[in-house]
């Protein structure tokens, strides 16, 4: 089943220089899996009965035209395949010409919310018809360090917030945008701009009430990898191209 809505390119959906947040992008796809997900009986408050829920484990944007501000867009979205116990979801974000802005795909996992582990599909209450990819070509991939050290951009710490927080106790996926974007644009509007083509977010682990993430941002040719971590553990990778 494809879910489909319309939606409005707002001014709190734009950063300073007026371009779509990639956390307002996360939000308006994530806003659409949460739809889709109770169309097909596998929503938030079906699973918590069964103490379960799905969470993002990886997550690529490819745009092919920014949506700019008051424009009335289409929001899609649908469950693909599933593969070794991940389960793929693609989406896109349409003009009212039809004309295609956003793609992008995104890999879930079911997860026991009382134990913190990920679960095998074969626990999932119900069945998922999965639609397969429908012409998108976003694919989140593992992200690689290159072996070439690249030009230090930001380091800074985030400590996170009880708003940051979704109903799960950990951070809601769309805050990571925003680590992102703050780590790119530690600047302010001094610094240099940076178009982005392709957006990838890799969750490596979750971050809790109170947990400290030091992020940092590196230029690798035309590219820049955003990376966090608290202590030794991996939280996010984040790629944007």
């Amino acid at each position: 089943m494809i879910c489909e809505f319309p939606a409005r390119i707002t001014y709190y959906d734009l950063d300073a220089r007026g371009r779509p947040k990639i956390s307002a992008l996360l939000r308006y796809a994530h806003i659409a899996a949460d739809i889709n997900a109770n169309q097909i009986g596998a929503g938030y408050e079906i699973l918590k009965k069964y103490s379960m829920g799905f969470v993002l484990q990886r997550f690529a944007f490819e745009a092919k035209r920014m949506p700019l501000y008051e424009e009335n867009v289409i929001i899609r979205t649908w469950p693909g395949s599933v593969e070794k116990g991940i389960y793929l979801r693609h989406g896109n974000m349409l003009s009212d010409e039809n004309e295609n802005l956003l793609e992008w795909t995104s890999l879930w996992v079911l997860f026991d919310l009382n134990e913190r582990k990920i679960l095998r599909p074969s626990a999932l209450p119900v069945s998922i018809e999965g639609l397969g990819a429908l012409g998108v070509t976003a694919q989140p991939k593992k992200i690689e360090t290159s072996g070439d050290t690249g030009e230090l951009i930001s380091v800074h710490s985030h400590t996170v917030r009880y708003n940051e927080l979704d109903t799960y106790g950990h951070m809601n996926n769309t805050h990571y945008g925003d680590m992102v974007e703050n780590a790119v644009n530690h600047r302010g509007l001094d610094g240099e701009a940076f178009e982005w083509k392709r957006a990838q977010i890799n969750y490596l682990s979750e971050l809790r009430f109170g947990d400290e993430v030091e992020i940092s941002c590196e230029k690798q040719n035309a590219a820049l990898r955003i990376s966090g971590a608290a202590g030794d553990k991996k939280i996010f990778s984040a790629l944007l191209e």
